[in-house]
Parts: C-alpha cells; sequence; structure tokens
C-alpha cells in the first residue's frame, strides 16, 4: 500500500475512525457514504474468497477521495447461491441481503446522512441492490438520495480494457476480466502477494463460453447455479499473467470511471 492511499483509506473508512471523527466529518457537511458489497465465494483454486471484497473496498478508498464521501464497511457475505458448491462459500439469501443493507442505510441515514452509494465487487448481487435502492427511496423519499453503481458492467468493459492496455503499455488475450482470471487475480495480488497461488491456477474453462451464451445475454438468460457444469475449477480466463501493478491500475481506473459517472447526477449538488 503506498503512503497516500494508506492515508487515504485511514482518513475515509469509518471502521478505522473514532465515532467523533465521524461526527466532525456530518458537522462540516460530509454527507455521503459509500457501502461497498463484496462476497465469500469461491475464486479458483488459486484467489482467495474474499476477492470480489477486496475490488469493492479498494475501489471505494479511492472512489470517495474523489467525491469527498466516508466509506462504510464493506458486507463481506452477501449472494453467492452459485458458489456453494465449492468449499468455504457462504451465501446469505436475497431477501436477507435487501434487508441487510436497508438497515445499513437507516443506521446511517438516521445519524444525518444524505447520499448513498451502493456497489458489489461480486457481480451477482446487483438486483438485490437494486431492489434495496428503491425500498429505502419509498422509506425516506426525498430526505436521502441513493446512487447505484454496476461495477461488474465497468470492469467488464471495453473501455477498462482499452484503458489498462494504454496505461500498461500491454495488450490482454481472451476474456481478461473473467472471475477468477488475470483481472480479479490481479486485485487480490495487489492487495497482498500472500493471498494468491499462481502455481495451482487452473487453465482457462474450456465451456466457459457457453455459461457466457446462455446466463449472461442481456436480452435472454437463464438463472443457473450449475457452475462446475461450465468451470469445474470455479474460475475461468488465463490468471498467469497476472500483477500487482495490474491490480492497482485497474482499482485507481475503476474509480476515476465511476467518479465520471457520478457527476452531475446527484438532484441536490
Amino acid at each position: 500500500m503506498d503512503d497516500q492511499h494508506g492515508a487515504e483509506t485511514y482518513r475515509r473508512c469509518m471502521a478505522l475512525m473514532t465515532t467523533t471523527a465521524v461526527g466532525d466529518a456530518l458537522a462540516r457537511g460530509l454527507d455521503t457514504a459509500i457501502i461497498p458489497v463484496g462476497a465469500c465465494e469461491n475464486h479458483g483454486p488459486h484467489a482467495p474468497l474474499c476477492t470480489d471484497t477486496i475490488v469493492a473496498e479498494e475501489v471505494a478508498v479511492r472512489l470517495a477521495a474523489r467525491i469527498d464521501a466516508l466509506v462504510a464497511p464493506a458486507l463481506p457475505i452477501s449472494f453467492s447461491a452459485q458458489h456453494l458448491t465449492f468449499a468455504g462459500s457462504i451465501s446469505l439469501s436475497p431477501a436477507t441481503l435487501i434487508q441487510v443493507l436497508c438497515e445499513y442505510v437507516e443506521s446511517l441515514a438516521d445519524q444525518g446522512f444524505r447520499r448513498f452509494v451502493l456497489f458489489s465487487g461480486h457481480g451477482g448481487n446487483r438486483t438485490a441492490i437494486d431492489v434495496a435502492a428503491r425500498e429505502l427511496k419509498v422509506r425516506y423519499g426525498s430526505d436521502i438520495e441513493v446512487m447505484v453503481l454496476n461495477l461488474l458492467a465497468l470492469q467488464t468493459s471495453a473501455e477498462l480494457r482499452s484503458r489498462v492496455e494504454e496505461r500498461l503499455g500491454v495488450k490482454f488475450r481472451d476474456i481478461w476480466e473473467a472471475h477468477g482470471g488475470e483481472q480479479e487475480t490481479s486485485a487480490a495480488l495487489a492487495r497482498d502477494k500472500r493471498l494468491v497461488r499462481l502455481d495451482l491456477a487452473p487453465p482457462p474453462a474450456e465451456a466457459i463460453g457457453e455459461y457466457i451464451r446462455r446466463s449472461r445475454d442481456p436480452y435472454a438468460w437463464i438463472v443457473t447455479f450449475d457452475l462446475p457444469r461450465y468451470a469445474p475449477d470455479g474460475s475461468w480466463g488465463d490468471p498467469r499473467g497476472a500483477t500487482a501493478l495490474q491490480g492497482r491500475v485497474v482499482f485507481d481506473l475503476l474509480a476515476e470511471m465511476l467518479a465520471e459517472r457520478i457527476a452531475g447526477k446527484w438532484e441536490r449538488e
């Protein structure tokens, strides 16, 4: 962790602050809270179960510095039903996750926070987060604003891929942004190289194209929890080119691109 990022972590993360420091921030008008959602789920035999939480936390701190917000503690467990056949994976039901998110925001709203940014490092949480955001608007109306970010769409975008390639002077092959692939493995390396065992990285899953075709088509898709059918090791893509530097570049660019998209969208600037 570089000195600047370390300083922002201690300055922005509520769990590392005192109650007095958070109260002082509210008193001077800092009323935006970022709520990152992670997951505890299989990322292959080479990457940690907390990979999605790492992504959510690291992007949240960098984003907070750009939009002047505080970062609430990341939710480390979420909806990961498709990974439960892999040891160590843990899942909440969608209804439970929605309830947890609503109560989480309610706690902070009652203290004076007025803007909330919700996003997940795990794509499977998108529906629950969107429902929770709508439930909160029904309850609070114009008293709060809720921004929902689709981090997965950005992670898998041609724009991010192009900008990372340009920044690093490389060209990625195949599905670089895959689950447990080069992008996410680089993210884990950026947090702590001891979390990753590249020597155990499996070859790219051969049938993953069928999984993507059936479950990721934006116009018609099936819901499937039979991930081992398509990816026996639970991951796809090729993580062997992963580096900590690449992970840090991905974190920085994701935060930068999210801040660009947030700008001008609040109803009360």
